[in-house]
């Protein structure tokens, strides 16, 4: 409806256009010939005898004087001939004038009448041929666009493998709904990661609540229980409580930084890795630094995590004489962190692993981490803007690299 009154607008206007040019030309080009056949039709000049051509020899035969004498009497004689025009003749020629205008008037009326009729009807059968043709051709264009709705209505979290698929040309709706479809395999994988990220963490948290429940159990079922046993027991649940609050702390850093930044404020890396590296327990293993002025914005809480997080993995799977790397500085124009290790031989394939909660790495590991280390520090890295690499070493271990954004001056300051 909408493209076939634009068709009828512009229609309109057409024809009114059309309308106006032929009745102005219609009106002009009549004035010019009734004009026309009046001025020829209006007297009679005198005739030239039979074989003469040229009034001049005539003249010149009348008046032997010359060409210019004779011009000027056949001048007057012509003059003559037109006034003898009588006051009838005059009265005639307006009536004859006037019905002359009456009927060129009347053919014009008819003429435009014809026109505007002929026109208003074919502009009447386009009008509703383009309503019918547009609303075949919409029909059409449109129909990629209701099966897209109609797939979409059935997706849901319980079926979100499923696709629009969307066939046809490489136009504008298929590579809306390939975007669409690209939406849906985030949003599964998205879906997929929580889902798994409860479940571990459901299990994580079930395991010391059972393992705290059985020891009070067997204390309780114990009928000569003693102090030393009771004292082990209550060691072995405060053990078991500390685990869980361990959990329940990764998982609410992890939450935190996913919902990211509230305040931004400077920050030194290089300040911050040398409290870190001071505070974590080296279990014996070697501890090189290289700092050096690393200066950015963020959440300095969450920044110290990061880093200590790093440290500690590069401790905890690590060989018994192996050795730990803390690196600070400006790499690239950015500031940068980058922890080393010589822990064992990590493949390409699983580094993307490492990085997901609750994977362990279990080769020469103390057994103690939680599975959330380097899930922890890609968030806290993805809330602040950084860049987070991670590259297994040819010799063994893991170099992993935090770039942050580059602040100025003014905000370092």
């Amino acid at each position: 409806m909408l493209y076939g009154l634009l068709f009828l607008i512009a229609g309109t206007g057409l024809l009114a256009i059309t309308y106006g040019l032929v009745a102005h030309d219609s009106t002009t080009q009549a004035a010019r010939s009734f004009v026309v056949s009046r001025a020829v039709s209006g007297g009679k000049l005198p005739s030239l005898p039979p074989g003469v051509s040229d009034p001049r020899v005539v003249l010149q035969q009348k008046n032997p004087g010359g060409p210019v004498v004779g011009i000027q009497a056949y001048a007057g004689q012509v003059d003559a001939t037109f006034k003898r025009l009588t006051t009838a003749q005059a009265a005639q020629l307006k009536k004859i004038q006037a019905k002359a205008n009456a009927g060129i008037n009347q053919v014009k009326d008819a003429q435009l009448s014809t026109l505007l009729t002929r026109s208003g009807l074919a502009l009447g059968i386009m009008a509703l041929a383009s309503i019918g043709l547009g609303w075949v051709m919409a029909g059409r264009a449109l129909r990629p666009v209701r099966t897209m709705s109609s797939r979409a209505r059935g997706i849901s979290e319980r079926n979100l493998h499923e696709r629009l698929a969307l066939e046809g040309p490489d136009d504008e709706l298929k590579e809306l709904a390939n975007t669409f479809d690209g939406l849906l395999g985030r949003l599964e994988s998205a879906f997929e990661s929580q889902r798994r990220f409860v479940a571990n963490a459901s299990h994580e948290l079930r395991t010391p609540i059972t393992l705290e429940r059985a020891l009070v159990e067997v204390a309780l079922a114990d009928p000569d229980p003693t102090v030393d046993s009771l004292r082990d027991t209550c060691r072995r649940v405060l053990a078991a409580s500390e685990s869980q609050e361990r959990l329940i702390e990764a998982l609410l850093t992890l939450a935190r930084s996913q919902r990211g930044l509230e305040t931004r404020l400077p920050v030194d890396l290089r300040e911050i890795t040398a409290e870190v590296v001071r505070a974590v327990p080296a279990d014996g293993l070697r501890v090189e630094t290289d700092l050096s002025a690393a200066r950015t914005t963020g959440d300095q809480a969450m920044v110290e995590r990061l880093v200590a997080n790093l440290v500690e993995n590069a401790v905890r799977h690590n060989q018994p004489d192996g050795w730990v790397s803390a690196w600070t500085g400006q790499r690239d124009g950015l500031p940068t962190v980058e922890v080393a290790n010589a822990g064992p031989v990590v493949q390409d394939a699983q580094v993307g692993e490492l990085v997901k909660p609750f994977v362990r790495g279990q080769e020469n590991g103390n057994g103690h981490g939680l599975g959330l280390g380097l899930s922890i520090v890609q968030a806290i890295a993805e809330a602040h803007g950084a860049a987070m690499r991670t590259e297994p070493r040819p010799e063994g271990g893991l170099r992993v690299t935090v770039a942050f954004p580059a602040t100025g001056p003014e905000s370092a300051d």
